[in-house]
């Protein structure tokens, strides 16, 4: 089954985010093709960070680690979200393919179901 779950919380926006995390895990555990879409303030979720800041988001950071141990390839990110936000690809720490609007209707509309986290 292909699900695409749309990941938009801040990373210590209450447990909001570290849920979307589990439910990724969790369907990419029963074989599921996921798809993983970061928009709106989940897009600082990737961001590289070398003051306190990194320090209160290290350990939510190494969860994406897991993603190739789960198999999940498809993980992309919003890029009006890091224009709105004046972000670059290259400021993040994992590597997710930007998708204009267009792009990423198109991926959501062949998704058997889309979930927003």
């Amino acid at each position: 089954m292909k699900i695409a779950v749309l990941v938009t919380q801040l990373p210590l926006h209450g447990i909001a985010a570290r849920e979307s995390l589990d439910l990724i895990f969790a369907l990419a555990a029963v074989e599921h093709q996921v798809s993983v879409v970061f928009s709106g303030d989940a897009v600082y979720q990737l961001v590289k960070a070398n003051d306190s800041a990194e320090l209160q988001v290290k350990d939510f950071r190494r969860s994406f680690k897991l993603f190739e141990l789960y198999d999940i390839d498809h993980v992309y990110i919003c890029s009006e979200s890091l224009k709105q936000r004046q972000l670059h690809a290259s400021e993040l720490v994992l590597n997710a393919k930007p998708l204009e609007s267009s792009e990423l209707n198109q991926l959501l509309n062949t998704q058997q179901h889309v979930i927003k986290g």
